[in-house]
């Protein structure tokens, strides 16, 4: 221990971070002590397992169960639930059980809610008109749900929030109102209120009335609409320049149906998701926290987790698709990671989309100051440009592993990790072909680079 604040127990950390909130744990010791000789001893793992889940008391699944089902215009907003690769199953469940509700995931983490069914209003990062006409929102693990200065909901609406840190007790400054807030396991959590929604009288009468079929047959037409809206927008000549509808559109036709998606587009991440259309638990891994350059090493061990899992099993290999925004990718030393997938063979494909800078940094000022100076300033000026562009797809060659004194680096990296460029939807055509080949039958990496 160096300060006062840190925690004496060490194997405590560990504990603590085990339970939920689950996330990450670093340990720190002095050299002195590390070099110090002890005695080998065991722990009995058994006796060291992290909390188990916590449950709903009856009276907020009652409250919550018929205020969802009573609701004109009910919402569920999520963000984190999807990390249990259970509940998108069961938010399917409920939402199935009450026609006419919407799901917006506000893209925490992982995929909560496959954006097939018809109650998906899709991934958004925390703004959309959804929130505009609730009368009831059930927040189940969200961070923020809403944008007070541009999208809250109206005053009269009823909120309840379920999460494993309804607090956000290490947020500093986090606060939506809510009339009821539980500390709950949002599996065990939904559980409870399907079942009781399943079994209850009164509830299975409410929803008998033909105004929930009704209300179904009309959420299903704006499914459909919304469908088709994004189905136009890609434009797929092969002379067109790339943006992040064709990039997304050509990926979802072109990659594995078993494809992990390791997001980290930033500006790009919400279109890339529209057309991406992720329906599988487990199919979009978005970072969870704050700040750039997560993806590139978590890309890495999503792949060698997801090989750990496959192990002894007869079935294909999975295909890990790691998307990137130049910026972030810039931010978790690029080389290192690519060295890194070179050196351990961990073979993934990474698609950089190269805007030639900084997009989130304008947006967000722009958010603040909509009429400020920013607005009409260039990227140089606000110093968010990356030009002169680096060329990625010459790096990705460039950092694969090659003994220092033998051959040529270039024809040592095409052994292993191969770079691309695309201009044009037709490059990125070609350049996939050359994916799925590389990736999925030789087992190697790949990384294209989207000048966009």
């Amino acid at each position: 221990m160096h300060w006062l604040q840190e925690a004496p127990d060490q194997k405590a950390i560990v504990r603590q971070y085990c339970s939920a909130p689950k996330g990450p744990v670093y340990v720190a010791s002095a050299r002195e002590v590390l070099a110090e000789e002890i005695q080998p001893y065991s722990l009995e793992q058994e006796q060291w397992v992290p909390i188990g889940p916590s449950a709903l008391p009856d009276d907020a699944i009652r409250d919550i169960s018929t205020a969802l089902v009573q609701a004109e215009r009910p919402l569920i907003i999520t963000g984190y639930s999807g990390r249990d690769r259970r509940t998108p199953e069961l938010l399917v469940a409920l939402a199935d059980l009450i026609p006419g509700i919407r799901v917006h995931d506000t893209g925490g983490s992982d995929m909560c809610f496959p954006f097939s069914h018809i109650a998906s209003e899709g991934f958004r990062l925390s703004f959309d008109e959804c929130t505009r006409d609730a009368d009831v929102i059930f927040l189940l693990d969200c961070d923020v749900p809403w944008i007070p200065s541009r999208n809250p909901p109206p005053k009269n609406t009823k909120i309840y929030h379920v999460d494993c840190d309804p607090l956000n007790q290490q947020i500093p400054v986090s606060f939506f109102p809510a009339h009821g807030r539980w500390k709950a396991d949002s599996f065990t959590a939904l559980r409870q209120l399907v079942n009781y929604i399943k079994g209850d009288i009164s509830l299975k009468k409410t929803l008998r009335d033909p105004k929930y079929a009704a209300r179904g047959n009309a959420r299903n037409e704006v499914h459909k609409v919304r469908l088709a809206r994004i189905a136009s927008q890609p434009r797929l000549g092969d002379q067109e320049a790339l943006d992040a509808h064709n990039v997304g559109s050509l990926l979802k036709t072109s990659l594995p149906d078993s494809t992990t998606f390791v997001i980290e587009a930033v500006t790009a991440a919400q279109i890339l998701s529209d057309q991406l259309q992720p329906s599988r638990p487990g199919s979009w891994i978005n970072c969870g926290g704050t700040g750039i350059g997560w993806s590139n090493g978590a890309a890495l061990g999503v792949k060698m987790a997801l090989a750990d899992l496959e192990k002894g099993q007869v079935r294909q290999q999975s295909f890990v698709c790691h998307i990137v925004g130049d910026g972030s990718f810039m931010c978790a030393a690029p080389s290192s990671a690519l060295w890194v997938a070179s050196k351990y063979e961990i073979p993934i494909l990474t698609i950089v989309l190269n805007n030639g800078g900084w997009k989130a940094p304008r947006n967000s000022t722009e958010l603040v100051y909509p009429s400020g100076l920013s607005t009409s300033a260039s990227d140089e000026e606000i110093n968010v440009s990356f030009r002169p562009t680096p060329n990625y797809a010459v790096l990705a060659e460039a950092a694969a592993g090659s003994e220092v004194g033998w051959g040529n680096t270039s024809a040592n990296a095409e052994v292993w990790i191969k770079g691309m460029r695309a201009r044009t939807v037709g490059d990125l055509k070609e350049a996939l072909q050359h994916a799925n080949s590389r990736v999925v039958k030789e087992g190697k990496a790949m990384l294209i680079e989207v000048l966009m």
